[in-house]
């Protein structure tokens, strides 16, 4: 009698068990059917850049720095080749190694100056390209948001390869690593938003400046 209570008692269990499943399938499919499936869609992001009007007006302000540098390299080579030439007259011994010292000073501080402006254009140009990405991804959240989009992920679905003759990597090695950062293989074109993108952030951009 008593072993025939624990079979019993044994089978209610599992029974419940089973009853719990069961009962909880409906709530549980129901919860992920109203999920429903996640909306993806991409960017085109050099598109995107190319299509930036913020980033057309910072292309202006460097090429006038450039320009601005241009002028004082010019000048500063100027000077050097003056006192070389001034160098190459003079006979007085103090006096000549008196315009070597100074031009040994000009090669020097011309130097300096070159490896100095070359990173602050670096510098310059870095947090550029940084700020319009942190643009892009505010954008691309508004955006997701109000057209109801999961994902956004960037697409280089059509990128080629690009192969450098003297990197120290060989061909094979250049491929395979391009192979590994790549994010996409295929996409649909109705699943893009990049045009979408770049209008609102110009929108933004003339929204800010006042220009709009």
């Amino acid at each position: 009698m008593l072993h025939q209570l624990r079979i019993n008692a044994t089978a209610l269990v599992v029974i419940a068990g089973i009853l719990g499943i069961v009962m909880a399938w409906p709530a549980e499919a129901n919860r992920t059917a109203s999920v429903g499936p996640t909306v993806v869609a991409t960017v085109d992001m050099q598109l995107v850049m190319n299509g930036l009007s913020e980033r057309a007006d910072l292309q202006v302000d460097l090429a006038a720095n450039s320009q601005a540098i241009e002028s004082e390299e010019k000048r500063r080579a100027e000077e050097i080749e003056r006192l070389a030439k001034e160098l190459e007259d003079v006979v007085d011994g103090s006096r000549r190694t008196s315009l070597q010292d100074e031009l040994d000073l000009k090669i020097l501080q011309r130097m300096a100056w070159l490896r100095f402006t070359q990173q602050e254009i670096d510098i310059e140009k870095s947090l550029m390209l940084e700020n319009l990405y942190r643009s892009m991804q505010s954008a691309a959240k508004e955006l997701a948001e109000i057209e109801g989009i999961d994902i956004v992920i960037i697409d280089d679905s059509g990128q080629g390869f690009d192969l450098l003759p003297n990197s120290q990597l060989s061909r094979e090695g250049q491929v395979a690593q391009q192979m590994t950062s790549r994010r996409a293989l295929y996409r649909d074109s109705a699943i893009d938003i990049s045009e979408d993108l770049i209008i609102r952030m110009n929108n933004d951009y003339a929204a800010s400046t006042g220009t709009r």
